[in-house]
């Protein structure tokens, strides 16, 4: 017995010499029995160009025929599937956000990243979502009515089209609870922040690390003599290295001095590694993860990260942690000094082993932790422990949970 795809192949073949006289034969037949003979002649010739020449022509070769026969089926088998497949949701059933701020803070990165990552995130992975960006309709604007609106760092006015309102505070210390109408709700960076507004109805969202999730790079881990240590910052304090710590040579890059954008000063500290400024840009031409990827190659060219909070009492208090698990999430072990509740709160939290702290009491001393930092093994160490803690704030992770907070509880396509 014939294989089953061989014999309809050779059945196929079989039929092309007489599927035009078959066709025809079968229609003239039929027609002619109740209408004049030339309309018959007619209806055969209209009949015979309206099908595709490469149907019948038998010079092509099978795989051309075959593929042309698949053709003229397709159009009512597109239709069919058309019908069958669930219709996209349309705008009107879509869940509206809008996200938006005073038109000066709509160039910071705290809104870029809250909003327009946001977005992208959103129209690749919740297609019931419709996320817009920018100003605020007209309080009087009756075109325009949105489920839920996120503003971030600062209070807008009090209108029916914005839907249920949540303030982004970030580190807008300065908003007042006291000022925020009663129904809004505040979306914070920590505990500590969120009980700052305790008539409110408040959700912690954290920032998600400053990288592209895709990155799949493994730092390696190796012996280092000397111990390769830098830290990377805008007004952040020096951390004291002492100078009785031999082989350890340490790089401060304080963002303040060399320049607040990454491409002020990258080459100045990367161009012994072989970078350019044209591989530069083209890694900034990636708008959403250009920035990162380049304090990631910055990253990885050190054995050990400092990582110090900023000193005034807001920041300790309120601050987010985002440097920390950006840092972590290049693979590059990384030193947390312990200062401010809001550092303290995340390493114990996290159990995290990797820390010192200025007091030298509960945790190291910082020339107690890099002595062990010299050890592969605990560097190895804080590598682990530093990267599981990144999971937790992977884009996807943080996104949807923000997306939750601003009140969507449908699917996701990713």
């Amino acid at each position: 017995m014939r294989p089953l795809h061989k014999y309809y192949m050779q059945k196929t073949i079989d039929m092309r010499a007489s599927t035009k006289t078959n066709i025809f034969s079968h229609v003239i037949r039929k027609v002619k029995q109740f209408v004049p003979p030339f309309i018959v002649f007619s209806f055969a010739l209209i009949a015979l160009f309206s099908f595709p020449f490469e149907l019948f022509d038998e010079s092509a070769p099978f795989e051309v025929q075959h593929e042309s026969r698949l053709r003229v089926g397709y159009a009512s088998r597109q239709l069919k599937t058309e019908e069958e497949e669930a219709p996209e949701t349309s705008s009107e059933e879509k869940y509206k956000i809008l996200c938006s701020a005073q038109v000066h803070t709509m160039t910071w990165g705290s809104y870029l990243a809250r909003c327009n990552t946001f977005k992208r995130w959103v129209d690749q992975c919740a297609h019931s979502v419709e996320l817009t960006l920018g100003k605020l309709p007209g309080k009087e604007d009756e075109s325009v009515q949105y489920n839920a609106t996120m503003y971030v760092k600062s209070i807008p006015p009090v209108q029916e089209n914005l839907g249920n309102v949540f303030i982004d505070v970030v580190d807008s210390f300065g908003i007042q609870a006291s000022n925020v109408p009663e129904d809004y709700e505040i979306i914070t960076q920590n505990e500590f922040q969120s009980d700052l507004f305790p008539d409110h109805k408040t959700h912690i969202v954290e920032h998600w690390y400053n990288c592209d999730p895709t990155d799949t790079y493994t730092h390696e881990i190796k012996e280092a003599t000397p111990l390769k240590v830098g830290a990377v910052c805008l007004s952040c304090p020096r951390p004291d290295i002492p100078d009785d710590l031999p082989n350890v040579n340490f790089t401060m890059i304080d963002e303040y001095v060399e320049g607040n954008h990454i491409s002020k000063w990258f080459l100045k500290f990367m161009a012994s590694e072989g970078w350019t400024e044209e591989k530069m840009k083209q890694l900034l031409a990636d708008s959403e993860y250009g920035t990162g990827m380049l304090y990631y190659h910055v990253f990885r060219t050190f054995d050990v990260m400092i990582v110090t909070p900023k000193e005034s009492p807001e920041k300790l208090r309120f601050g987010s942690i985002q440097r920390i698990v950006s840092v972590m999430k290049s693979g590059v072990p990384v030193l947390v000094e312990v200062q401010g509740p809001a550092f303290e709160k995340f390493v114990d939290g996290y159990e995290y082993s990797c820390v010192y702290s200025k007091a030298g009491d509960k945790y190291p001393t910082l020339k107690e932790a890099l002595e062990n930092m010299k050890d592969v093994s605990a560097r190895e160490k804080c590598q682990e422990e530093g990267l599981r803690i990144a999971e937790d704030f992977d884009p996807e992770v943080v996104l949807k949970q923000l997306l939750n907070t601003l009140g969507y509880d449908g699917e996701y396509e990713c």
